[in-house]
């Protein structure tokens, strides 16, 4: 495995209590109370390997680790897949504000290109056919056989708890997850997708028509075997919320395990980006409670 460039990003937590001397008056001035130490995130670029179908990849990778020897529960959060299959080579790494959130909470947290993304090898492994013949099924799955492979690779990093982890997933990488949770690698608990789907465009339109995905929903969801959380934001322009809510309503009436969907607000022009973009207090309060939930919170 091989490894590049290496930063340190550090997060004040909290700002000292009371006033601080220097605000008060001379003669009734008292030592400022001392402040909460610092999390020191570290932030690591590096190469994650990977086997699909008998072969190797080398992907693209960013390791977030909070201080501390571990072992520590892992997040791994996965990307969507651009309207346009030209742009892939493109894609960089992201979900910084999200992965360092997550971190801050006391999990490692892994960011990986697929192949064909970016930097990772190739070549693309997801395709998709027409967009008046999709087959989301088989969509969902080719992704969830990447991610799964990720997740694998991730678990075996050091300072990991190997046996809590969480999956997540953004848009196509949110499909994925819902697709992955039919078959999970070991150690998952559970599975949050964020705006997860296939085929939308970013104009509330979805190739070979929305009951396509939902059908594909309800059929991953016959064969799911962990407790998920679905977020849309209410302006998603790829998955209107009419489709989100019949997507879930598909899925869970097959699902044994316990299922939670979150209307979450607005963001900025597209909802869409919220994961990527959004200040994570939009999310935080139903992703710790599930966290909490399913047993994978530090300490639990």
């Amino acid at each position: 495995m091989m490894r590049t460039a290496c930063t340190v990003l550090v997060l004040a937590l909290a700002a000292a209590l009371g006033r601080s001397a220097a605000a008060r008056p001379p003669d009734t001035a008292t030592p400022a109370p001392a402040a909460t130490a610092p999390a020191v995130i570290a932030v690591q670029d590096q190469r994650l390997s990977i086997r699909l179908g008998g072969a190797p990849y080398s992907l693209a990778a960013r390791v977030f680790r909070p201080p501390g020897a571990g072992p520590f529960p892992l997040v791994v959060i996965n990307h969507g897949t651009p309207v346009s299959i030209r742009d892939a080579g493109s894609e960089k790494l992201g979900f910084t504000k999200a992965a360092t959130w997550f971190a801050t909470q006391g999990y490692v947290v892994v960011v990986a290109l697929r192949p064909g993304f970016g930097t990772s090898d190739g070549p693309y492994l997801e395709p998709s056919g027409p967009c008046d013949h999709r087959d989301y099924v088989r969509d969902g799955r080719e992704t969830a056989a990447v991610e799964s492979a990720v997740t694998e690779s991730a678990a075996a990093l050091p300072g990991v708890d190997a046996k809590r982890i969480v999956v997540v997933g953004q848009s196509a990488g949110g499909f994925g997850v819902i697709a992955l949770a039919d078959q999970p690698p070991q150690g998952v608990l559970g599975v949050i997708s964020f705006a997860g789907g296939r085929g939308g465009d970013d104009h509330e339109h979805v190739c070979s028509g929305a009951q396509s995905l939902v059908d594909a929903a309800g059929v991953f969801g016959r064969a799911n075997r962990l407790p998920q959380l679905w977020l849309f934001a209410s302006n998603d322009h790829f998955f209107a919320p009419p489709v989100a809510h019949a997507m879930f309503a598909a899925y869970q009436a097959g699902s044994g395990p316990k299922m939670t969907f979150v209307d979450l607000p607005p963001f900025g022009d597209d909802g869409h980006k919220t994961l990527g973009r959004a200040d994570p207090s939009v999310y935080a309060d139903p992703v710790l409670a599930f966290l909490r939930q399913v047993g994978a919170a530090p300490g639990s």
